[in-house]
């Protein structure tokens, strides 16, 4: 895979500093048969291993489902990452510098997408956060944390916060700041009803952030507080979550 917006020479740089044998081992179980390793496809389901690695070309194979491809490659479909994405995280990780023109300048609307729902989650994560921790609305559920065990340095350390009874807290935080309707309901935070009226997912909850592989906030999980159905209630599939890949 080449891209016109990224070097050549950059991208053979992060080909030639990872061994894929080393990164696929991270994510799956692999043992030497011959030249190749061999593991199951983290791409579908399979109870005899089909997913070949090869050390000498650098690339792995699925003979069950047919994924194929280099490092980059590899690290897309497990992330769920866009090329420029899979190319910024394995150059930050190899300490290899790529000019930001390089990687934003012909940026892919989907991949702006995924930014402004990143930036929308990171904002609501605060808000709720800081529900929890700093509101007199919010500190009925905080003391039901410390009951159930819950330290405050727990709560700190993930992010752990509490979204309002009322119907557009949220909303009404995230469109303030320039997120249109659309992108919230399509990121999972916001419903819309079939008479065109919009309001917020979580309410009244103890709210879970969920993180990708990156540390970054995709989604949330719920639990109901006082009365309320369902009682567990999750962020639904989005660009960003997908929840056979992040759980």
């Amino acid at each position: 895979m080449t891209s016109k917006w990224i070097s050549d020479d950059i991208l053979e740089k992060i080909r030639s500093h990872f061994d894929i044998v080393d990164v696929v081992g991270q994510y799956v179980s692999l043992k030497k048969s011959g030249r190749n390793f061999f593991g199951l496809c983290p791409f579908h389901s399979e109870k005899s291993p089909s997913f070949s690695v090869s050390p000498e070309k650098q690339i792995f194979h699925c003979f069950g489902c047919g994924a194929s491809g280099d490092v980059i490659k590899f690290i897309m479909d497990m992330e769920g990452l866009t090329f420029h994405e899979a190319v910024q995280h394995l150059a930050n990780e190899a300490g290899i510098y790529v000019p930001q023109f390089e990687l934003n300048n012909h940026k892919d609307p989907q991949a702006q997408k995924k930014d402004q729902m990143r930036q929308a989650y990171d904002l609501a994560s605060k808000l709720y956060h800081y529900l929890l921790l700093e509101t007199e609305h919010g500190q009925q559920a905080f003391q039901y944390l410390l009951k159930r065990g819950f330290t405050r340095e727990l709560i700190e350390t993930f992010q752990i916060g509490y979204s309002s009874p009322a119907w557009d807290t949220l909303k009404n935080f995230l469109t303030k700041r320039d997120f249109s309707s659309e992108l919230l309901e399509e990121a999972g935070l916001i419903i819309q009803t079939e008479d065109g009226k919009t309001y917020d997912r979580f309410r009244n909850r103890i709210m879970f952030p969920i993180f990708d592989g990156q540390g970054r906030i995709i989604a949330f999980g719920g639990r109901v507080f006082g009365e309320g159905n369902p009682k567990y209630l999750n962020s639904p599939e989005s660009l960003l979550f997908n929840k056979s890949k992040t759980l």
